[in-house]
């Protein structure tokens, strides 16, 4: 899977932004507990306050509070706080009267007023006057008047009782204290509380919209970039296949090639995509939350074994799903093959009423496939219920030692709802984890099956340096050519030895299995000889690139395949740039004019996929005019005429053999038919993969036994006289 990043690399700056916008994402999704943390606990259960820090203070708790207070300390209070008749609290201004408010910075006075301001405002409190055998406040305050030290004992006290506080504990008497202080001055508490969550929650709003527009953005370039991958894997892998010899397609089905192009890319594009969105969310995700989560040390080891828990469980199903995505994509070979080869063959199925076998056939691949993908399926099905079980059962233990640490102080609301929901993240991006656990083998299955293609090496290769083939038409000349197939024991071609001048028709006949076609193919360098060589004039055609060899070959195959499209498009296949008369030229030669003419649109007539609306005979035509469209100077017909009548046989070669005599083109004939060939220049006689006969029809009727036993089985006396 690691080989299919490097398509990565042209998308470089899009996979660092999405990097970008998915830790941009990340963040924004955290803040947002902390934001809700803040309403619950500041918002809510403070009625809008979050600093114990008063910002207003009646004229009597100013006064009392100098009581607590050394000279620099009431220096500090009185250069910081003034007489106003409205202070701003929330971004809010309310209306006060006989008050002091806060017109310096917090942080001087912060230290300064938090312990005096605690003291005076529990002093109202009658269980602690009550405590110093006291009736009123009036009493107290006359006391400290009478006695300053005792102010220093009270103070004391204080500390000693509020030495046991937890911070946070501290903090809500603090503020609970200050907002019984605001409301004495007529301070509007619901409008101080509603200013608080409006203010904290379009904040939300707006972290969580600026969240959403970097998750789009960061999906919107992931699917891009993962996109344009594939299609480059794609037309890599294509431009591969298109580079195969014969031996390269014996090792990869046609199936199989298929399902590595499409369903294979797909699987791995689709990885991809993953890769670069949740794949990068889940690790941002899990670890910043994770940092946060430790800011709970009461809760944090709940956490810690929940996820030993699913680690194991992602560990355990990768090594039950791996070698079945292997075998998985083997089977959507089969499958794709089987259904290839009855689609193909449907109508001998048909003839032979084996119907039924063929259903038996494909339903049991399709059943082990089924089979397949139903363990994958259940195995997928159990880790995420699993996963889901483990997540709520975390939540449950979170929430009930919350509530423990909430009971007794410990904790505030709004941060074990934090905590839960940091927890949460961490958990769903283990989740995560686990979902790309499974995917990721099957994905690493279809690279490995890709990457296997793109790194194989053709057979023929073109050379370092090529040379040029010229122009001009040279003589073609097979100098001793041996041939074996890769792997066989023995030769197919062997001690081939000719030599095909410009404007010469060569014939090639013999037995089936005797090497004809074999021996055509070497030309076009469909294989290359294991012995010998043949050469284009003095060149030795492997010495030249395979584009310019075969730029001077027209070749028209066994079996006539023709291209969806139209009939000129087929004939421009052989030269897009083809004027207008060298098609019609091409189409007289072919004898195809004659049906071409007979249809309503002509050369426009639509051809369906592989040629199936037009007859064999006309396939062949077509098949033969696209090759003569082209001005080669080499033609090869292997066995080609085998479709046609004898009447259309004959004024295909008399055609044949007054352009061969215009342009000077060498002709290659492959037939099975005497009378195709009788008026060839030269004739080779194949037998068992050599040269039994080579000459003009008349000598070898005199000097070869084998092509007299194939003339005398096709013609009869009279013919051959």
């Amino acid at each position: 899977m690691l080989k299919a990043l490097k398509y990565l690399k042209p998308y470089f700056l899009s996979v660092i932004a999405i990097i970008a916008l998915i830790f941009g994402q990340v963040q924004c999704e955290l803040a947002l507990p902390d934001y809700m943390s803040d309403i619950v606990t500041h918002g809510i259960q403070y009625s809008g306050l979050s600093d114990p820090v008063p910002q207003a203070l009646s004229k009597d708790t100013f006064d009392h509070m100098q009581y607590f207070m050394d000279a620099s300390d009431q220096k500090i209070l009185k250069d910081n706080y003034a007489q106003a008749d409205s202070v701003t609290i929330n971004n809010q201004s309310h209306d006060v009267s006989d008050a002091y408010v806060l017109e310096g910075k917090e942080s001087k006075v912060r230290d300064v007023v938090e312990m005096p301001f605690l003291i005076v405002s529990s002093l109202h409190e009658e269980k602690n006057l009550e405590a110093m055998n006291l009736t009123s406040e009036d009493q107290l305050w006359q006391a400290l008047e009478m006695k300053p030290d005792m102010a220093s004992q009270i103070r004391e006290n204080v500390e000693k009782q509020m030495s046991s506080y937890t911070d946070d504990n501290r903090e809500a008497a603090e503020i609970m204290l200050l907002k019984n202080e605001y409301s004495a001055l007529g301070i509007n508490m619901e409008a101080v509380q509603n200013a608080y969550i409006l203010h904290e929650g379009l904040i939300m709003l707006g972290i969580a919209a600026l969240g959403s527009l970097f998750a789009m953005a960061s999906a919107y370039l992931a699917s891009k970039a993962a996109t344009g991958a594939a299609r480059d894997m794609r037309r890599d892998v294509f431009a591969r296949v298109e580079s195969f010899s014969s031996e390269e397609f014996s090792r990869f089905s046609t199936a199989s090639l298929i399902t590595r192009t499409t369903n294979d890319i797909q699987q791995i594009q689709m990885v991809l995509t993953m890769m670069l969105r949740i794949m990068l969310f889940a690790p941002f995700m899990g670890m910043t939350s994770l940092f946060k989560v430790l800011r709970y040390p009461r809760l944090a080891a709940v956490l810690g074994w929940a996820v030993a828990a699913m680690i194991a469980m992602m560990m355990i199903s990768f090594i039950f799903a791996m070698p079945k995505f292997r075998i998985a994509q083997q089977l959507v070979d089969k499958l794709n093959l089987v259904t290839r080869e009855q689609l193909s063959g449907m109508l001998v199925i048909r003839a032979f009423n084996n119907e039924k076998k063929e259903e038996k056939r494909f339903d049991g691949v399709n059943t082990d496939i089924t089979k397949l993908n139903i363990f994958l399926n259940r195995l997928m099905a159990f880790i995420m219920p699993a996963m889901a079980f483990i997540m709520s059962g975390v939540s449950i233990i979170i929430l009930w030692i919350g509530a423990n640490n909430i009971d007794i102080g410990n904790m505030q609301i709004g941060d074990m709802m934090a905590f839960l929901q940091y927890s949460t993240h961490v958990l769903i991006s283990f989740m995560i984890v686990a979902g790309l656990f499974i995917m990721i083998p099957r994905s690493s299955v279809s690279a490995k099956r890709v990457f296997e293609v793109l790194e194989t090496d053709p057979v023929i290769k073109d050379p370092q340096n090529p040379q040029l083939l010229p122009k001009e038409n040279k003589p073609v000349v097979f100098d001793h050519v041996s041939f074996r197939y890769p792997h066989a024991e023995q030769n197919v071609l062997e001690d081939i030895s000719f030599t095909a001048n410009p404007g010469e028709t060569i014939a090639i006949i013999g037995s089936t299995g005797s090497g004809k076609s074999t021996l055509v193919n070497l030309l076009p360098r469909f294989f290359d000889v294991t012995g010998g060589s043949i050469r284009y004039g003095d060149i030795d055609i492997r010495k030249v690139s395979q584009h310019d060899l075969r730029d001077h070959i027209g070749y028209i195959p066994q079996k006539g395949m023709l291209f969806s499209g139209t009939i000129e498009s087929n004939l421009k296949y052989a030269d897009e740039n083809a004027s207008a008369e060298a098609i019609e030229n091409a189409i007289e030669v072919s004898q195809a004019k004659e049906f071409i003419d007979r249809l309503e649109e002509g050369i426009e007539t639509p051809i369906a996929e592989g040629g199936t609306n037009v007859s064999g005979g006309q396939k062949q035509r077509l098949s033969i005019a696209r090759a003569l469209t082209k001005k080669a100077q080499i033609y090869i017909f292997d066995d080609t005429f085998s479709a046609l009548d004898y009447a259309t046989d004959a004024r295909l070669r008399e055609a044949l053999e007054k352009m061969v005599r215009k342009t000077k083109s060498t002709v290659f004939i492959v037939a099975q038919r005497i009378s195709t060939i009788r008026n060839a220049d030269q004739i080779l006689v194949l037998d068992q993969g050599r040269i039994v006969g080579h000459g003009k029809h008349d000598e070898l009727m005199k000097t070869c036994s084998v092509y007299q036993e194939i003339a005398h089985s096709q013609l009869s006396e009279e013919e051959l006289a």
